[in-house]
Protein backbone atom coordinates (compact mmCIF):
# COMPACT_ATOMS: atom_id res chain seq x y z
CA UNK A 1 0.00 0.00 0.00
CA UNK A 2 2.73 2.46 1.17
CA UNK A 3 4.22 1.73 -2.82
CA UNK A 4 1.13 2.92 -4.18
CA UNK A 5 1.24 5.61 -1.97
CA UNK A 6 4.58 6.81 -2.79
CA UNK A 7 4.00 6.90 -6.62
CA UNK A 8 0.98 8.99 -6.07
CA UNK A 9 3.79 11.86 -4.23
CA UNK A 10 5.97 10.89 -7.20
CA UNK A 11 3.48 11.77 -9.56
CA UNK A 12 1.99 14.72 -7.89
CA UNK A 13 5.61 16.37 -7.51
CA UNK A 14 6.63 15.70 -10.92
CA UNK A 15 3.33 17.79 -11.88
CA UNK A 16 4.27 20.31 -10.11
CA UNK A 17 7.96 20.13 -10.82
CA UNK A 18 6.53 20.06 -14.96
CA UNK A 19 3.99 22.93 -14.19
CA UNK A 20 6.74 25.02 -12.46
CA UNK A 21 9.05 24.21 -16.19
CA UNK A 22 6.26 25.49 -17.77
CA UNK A 23 5.63 28.50 -16.72
CA UNK A 24 9.28 29.11 -17.08
CA UNK A 25 9.22 28.17 -20.44
CA UNK A 26 6.39 30.38 -21.45
CA UNK A 27 7.01 33.68 -18.89
CA UNK A 28 4.58 32.68 -16.60
CA UNK A 29 6.59 32.95 -13.22
CA UNK A 30 4.50 35.18 -12.10
CA UNK A 31 1.70 33.15 -11.94
CA UNK A 32 4.22 30.50 -10.49
CA UNK A 33 5.21 32.36 -7.86
CA UNK A 34 1.80 33.20 -7.07
CA UNK A 35 0.75 29.09 -6.86
CA UNK A 36 3.71 29.22 -3.75
CA UNK A 37 2.46 31.88 -1.93
CA UNK A 38 -1.02 29.77 -2.08
CA UNK A 39 0.71 26.50 -0.77
CA UNK A 40 1.56 27.37 2.75
CA UNK A 41 -2.06 28.45 3.11
CA UNK A 42 -3.99 25.62 1.19
CA UNK A 43 -2.12 22.96 3.28
CA UNK A 44 -3.54 24.77 6.33
CA UNK A 45 -7.30 24.32 5.08
CA UNK A 46 -5.94 20.83 3.92
CA UNK A 47 -4.95 20.01 7.66
CA UNK A 48 -8.63 21.35 9.15
CA UNK A 49 -10.48 19.33 6.09
CA UNK A 50 -8.25 15.82 6.42
CA UNK A 51 -6.73 15.91 9.81
CA UNK A 52 -9.29 17.45 11.61
CA UNK A 53 -6.61 20.51 12.25
CA UNK A 54 -8.28 23.22 14.26
CA UNK A 55 -8.57 26.98 12.76
CA UNK A 56 -8.32 30.32 14.51
CA UNK A 57 -9.89 33.32 13.41
CA UNK A 58 -6.74 34.88 11.78
CA UNK A 59 -6.23 31.43 9.78
CA UNK A 60 -9.48 31.34 8.57
CA UNK A 61 -8.95 34.89 7.31
CA UNK A 62 -5.86 34.07 5.26
CA UNK A 63 -7.73 31.50 3.33
CA UNK A 64 -10.63 33.46 2.49
CA UNK A 65 -8.68 36.50 0.86
CA UNK A 66 -6.85 34.19 -0.96
CA UNK A 67 -10.29 32.86 -2.12
CA UNK A 68 -11.49 36.13 -2.84
CA UNK A 69 -7.78 36.83 -4.81
CA UNK A 70 -8.77 33.91 -7.25
CA UNK A 71 -12.10 34.95 -7.59
CA UNK A 72 -11.06 38.42 -8.47
CA UNK A 73 -8.74 37.15 -10.77
CA UNK A 74 -11.54 35.07 -12.51
CA UNK A 75 -13.80 38.19 -13.03
CA UNK A 76 -11.28 40.17 -13.79
CA UNK A 77 -9.28 38.58 -16.27
CA UNK A 78 -11.62 36.06 -17.27
CA UNK A 79 -9.80 32.89 -16.85
CA UNK A 80 -8.37 30.63 -14.10
CA UNK A 81 -4.98 31.20 -13.37
CA UNK A 82 -4.37 27.23 -13.79
CA UNK A 83 -0.50 27.55 -13.42
CA UNK A 84 -0.46 29.00 -9.86
CA UNK A 85 -3.73 26.20 -8.74
CA UNK A 86 -1.98 23.70 -10.14
CA UNK A 87 1.11 24.41 -8.66
CA UNK A 88 -0.74 25.38 -4.75
CA UNK A 89 -2.62 22.01 -5.31
CA UNK A 90 -0.20 19.42 -6.03
CA UNK A 91 2.43 20.39 -3.19
CA UNK A 92 -0.27 21.07 -0.67
CA UNK A 93 -1.56 17.58 -1.37
CA UNK A 94 2.25 15.97 -1.91
CA UNK A 95 2.85 17.56 1.71
CA UNK A 96 -0.77 16.10 3.15
CA UNK A 97 0.16 12.68 2.18
CA UNK A 98 3.88 12.58 3.23
CA UNK A 99 2.95 14.09 6.82
CA UNK A 100 0.95 11.02 7.21
CA UNK A 101 3.13 8.83 5.85
CA UNK A 102 5.85 8.22 9.15
CA UNK A 103 9.32 7.81 6.42
CA UNK A 104 12.01 9.22 6.64
CA UNK A 105 12.74 11.87 3.87
CA UNK A 106 15.95 10.43 1.83
CA UNK A 107 13.93 7.10 1.90
CA UNK A 108 10.74 8.25 0.71
CA UNK A 109 12.05 10.49 -1.95
CA UNK A 110 14.46 7.53 -3.41
CA UNK A 111 10.95 5.58 -3.38
CA UNK A 112 9.37 8.49 -5.58
CA UNK A 113 12.33 8.65 -7.39
CA UNK A 114 12.33 5.28 -8.45
CA UNK A 115 8.88 4.60 -8.90
CA UNK A 116 8.48 7.95 -11.23
CA UNK A 117 11.35 6.95 -13.19
CA UNK A 118 9.38 4.41 -15.63
CA UNK A 119 7.45 7.13 -16.52
CA UNK A 120 10.62 9.50 -16.89
CA UNK A 121 12.41 7.33 -19.23
CA UNK A 122 9.24 6.22 -21.46
CA UNK A 123 9.37 10.29 -22.23
CA UNK A 124 12.59 10.36 -22.89
CA UNK A 125 12.06 7.41 -25.30
CA UNK A 126 9.35 9.46 -27.08
CA UNK A 127 11.37 12.71 -27.06
CA UNK A 128 14.08 10.66 -28.87
CA UNK A 129 12.16 8.97 -31.51
CA UNK A 130 10.28 11.66 -32.62
CA UNK A 131 13.44 14.11 -32.85
CA UNK A 132 13.01 16.60 -30.30
CA UNK A 133 15.18 15.52 -27.90
CA UNK A 134 17.72 18.17 -26.82
CA UNK A 135 19.39 16.32 -24.04
CA UNK A 136 22.27 14.24 -25.84
CA UNK A 137 25.91 13.92 -26.96
CA UNK A 138 25.60 16.31 -29.82
CA UNK A 139 24.71 19.15 -27.32
CA UNK A 140 27.04 19.02 -24.67
CA UNK A 141 26.63 22.15 -22.91
CA UNK A 142 22.92 22.11 -22.65
CA UNK A 143 23.23 18.29 -21.54
CA UNK A 144 25.08 19.97 -18.82
CA UNK A 145 23.00 22.29 -17.99
CA UNK A 146 19.97 19.99 -18.20
CA UNK A 147 21.59 17.72 -15.55
CA UNK A 148 22.36 20.25 -12.73
CA UNK A 149 19.17 21.55 -12.93
CA UNK A 150 17.75 18.53 -11.98
CA UNK A 151 20.34 18.34 -9.36
CA UNK A 152 19.73 22.03 -7.86
CA UNK A 153 15.50 20.62 -8.29
CA UNK A 154 15.78 17.69 -5.91
CA UNK A 155 18.45 19.07 -3.26
CA UNK A 156 15.92 21.79 -2.10
CA UNK A 157 13.11 19.40 -2.15
CA UNK A 158 15.16 17.14 0.13
CA UNK A 159 16.12 19.73 2.15
CA UNK A 160 12.64 21.31 2.31
CA UNK A 161 10.97 17.47 3.26
CA UNK A 162 13.71 17.22 6.63
CA UNK A 163 13.37 21.13 7.64
CA UNK A 164 10.19 20.42 9.30
CA UNK A 165 11.59 17.52 11.52
CA UNK A 166 14.76 19.85 11.83
CA UNK A 167 13.81 23.15 12.66
CA UNK A 168 9.67 22.88 13.18
CA UNK A 169 6.73 24.04 10.67
CA UNK A 170 7.18 27.39 11.33
CA UNK A 171 10.49 28.62 10.69
CA UNK A 172 10.79 26.12 8.10
CA UNK A 173 7.21 27.86 6.58
CA UNK A 174 8.37 31.45 6.89
CA UNK A 175 12.01 30.40 5.13
CA UNK A 176 9.85 29.06 2.25
CA UNK A 177 8.44 32.26 1.18
CA UNK A 178 11.54 33.16 0.19
CA UNK A 179 11.02 31.16 -2.97
CA UNK A 180 7.92 32.65 -4.45
CA UNK A 181 9.58 36.28 -3.72
CA UNK A 182 12.43 35.52 -5.73
CA UNK A 183 10.39 34.17 -8.23
CA UNK A 184 8.09 36.92 -8.22
CA UNK A 185 11.15 39.57 -8.34
CA UNK A 186 12.52 37.79 -11.01
CA UNK A 187 9.81 37.54 -13.32
CA UNK A 188 8.90 41.08 -12.92
CA UNK A 189 12.34 42.97 -13.23
CA UNK A 190 14.74 40.52 -14.98
CA UNK A 191 12.23 38.62 -17.26
CA UNK A 192 10.77 41.92 -17.62
CA UNK A 193 6.90 39.78 -17.59
CA UNK A 194 4.22 42.29 -17.35
CA UNK A 195 1.79 42.57 -14.11
CA UNK A 196 -1.10 44.50 -14.69
CA UNK A 197 -2.90 46.08 -12.32
CA UNK A 198 -5.83 43.57 -11.72
CA UNK A 199 -2.91 41.10 -10.87
CA UNK A 200 -1.71 43.40 -8.72
CA UNK A 201 -4.75 43.71 -6.67
CA UNK A 202 -4.74 39.87 -6.70
CA UNK A 203 -1.07 39.55 -5.14
CA UNK A 204 -1.60 42.42 -3.01
CA UNK A 205 -4.90 40.07 -1.15
CA UNK A 206 -2.59 37.29 -1.17
CA UNK A 207 0.53 39.13 0.20
CA UNK A 208 -1.88 40.14 3.10
CA UNK A 209 -3.12 36.40 3.33
CA UNK A 210 0.62 35.65 3.85
CA UNK A 211 1.92 38.18 6.28
CA UNK A 212 -1.20 37.14 8.99
CA UNK A 213 -0.45 33.72 8.26
CA UNK A 214 3.61 34.18 9.36
CA UNK A 215 2.21 36.00 12.20
CA UNK A 216 0.53 33.45 13.04
CA UNK A 217 3.31 30.97 12.83
CA UNK A 218 5.39 33.60 15.09
CA UNK A 219 3.27 33.30 17.81
CA UNK A 220 3.53 29.22 17.89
Amino acid sequence: MNIFIFFITGLLISINWFTWLYAVQTDNLLDGALGYYIFPILSVFLGFIFLKEKLNKNQIISIVLVIIALIYLLIKLGQVPWIGITVAVTFSLYNLIRKKIKVSSDIGLLLETLLISPIALGLFIFLMKNEINVFSINEPLLSFYLFWAGLMTLVPLFWYTKGFNLIGIGPASMIFFLTPTAQFVLGLFFYREPLVFDELISFIFIWVAVIIYLNELRKE
